[in-house]
C-alpha cells in the first residue's frame, strides 16, 4: 500500500507540474487523494477480517458428548491416549450403560443380556438395526465375518461360545480398541473387558464388521 501511495503521489505531482494552473503551494488535493486511499485500504482490511471471522463461525464443530473427566476415564480403561477416542457418541452411550446388571432376556438398564446390549448400542450410536439374539446377529451377514483378530476395528461385533455344548455362538460384544471390548457379561453386567485374556481367547469364535 505504501508503494501504491508513493506512485500515486509521483503521478499527481508530475501532472501538477505540467499544469501551471495548480498552485505549487496547495497540497490539499494530494491530501484528499491520500485520505481516500487510506479509507479504501481500511475498508478492504475490515472486509477481509469479517470474511475470515465468518469462515471460522460457519465451520461445523464436532458435537461433544464426553466431559474432559470422562474422556480421561475411558482413555485409562482402554489404555490409550485421549485423542484416540474419536467417536464420543459411542463412549458416551457406553457410559450410560456401564454397570447395568446382566439379566438373561433383559432389555433395559434394570438388566440386559449381551445381544440386547449390542442391539441397543448399534441402534443408538449408528442408527442400525440388529437382530435380537447373538446367533441371529452372527448369521445376520456372514460375508462380514472374519476370524483374525489382527483386523479388528472399533464397532466390530465379537462372538464367543461360552460353553462347549453351545451351538456356534452364545455371546456377543462390541470391539473398542487396544484389545478391549464392551459387553453385558455374566455375572458382572455391562463392562469393558480384555479380549486378550485367556478366558476370552479360549471362547473366541469370530468377528463381524457391519459398519462401513
Amino acid at each position: 500500500m505504501r508503494i501504491k501511495l508513493f506512485f500515486l503521489l509521483v503521478i499527481v505531482l508530475s501532472g501538477s507540474c505540467a499544469k501551471k494552473t495548480h498552485s505549487t503551494k496547495d497540497y490539499s488535493y494530494y491530501k484528499r487523494e491520500i485520505e481516500k486511499l487510506n479509507r479504501a485500504s481500511e475498508a478492504d482490511k475490515q472486509k477481509k477480517e469479517t470474511t475470515e471471522q465468518t469462515k471460522i463461525t460457519d465451520t461445523p464443530q464436532e458435537p461433544t458428548f464426553l466431559s474432559a473427566d470422562k474422556r480421561a476415564d475411558f482413555a485409562r480403561m482402554l489404555q490409550v491416549s485421549e485423542n484416540s477416542l474419536g467417536n464420543e457418541k459411542l463412549y458416551a452411550t457406553i457410559e450410560n450403560w456401564l454397570g447395568t446388571p446382566y439379566l438373561w432376556g433383559g432389555t433395559s438398564k434394570n438388566g440386559v443380556d449381551c445381544s440386547s446390549f449390542t442391539q441397543q448400542i448399534y441402534n443408538e450410536v449408528y442408527g442400525q438395526e440388529l437382530p435380537r439374539t447373538s446367533i441371529e446377529q452372527f448369521y445376520y451377514d456372514t460375508e462380514a465375518q472374519f476370524k483374525s483378530q489382527e483386523y479388528l476395528r472399533e464397532g466390530d461385533l465379537v462372538f464367543f461360545r461360552l460353553r462347549h455344548k453351545d451351538k456356534v455362538v452364545s455371546h456377543v460384544g462390541i470391539y473398542l480398541q487396544n484389545g478391549k471390548f464392551v459387553g453385558s457379561n455374566s455375572p458382572r453386567g455391562v463392562e469393558i473387558a480384555d479380549l486378550n485374556s485367556n478366558y476370552w481367547q479360549d471362547k473366541y469364535v469370530a468377528c463381524a464388521r457391519l459398519l462401513n
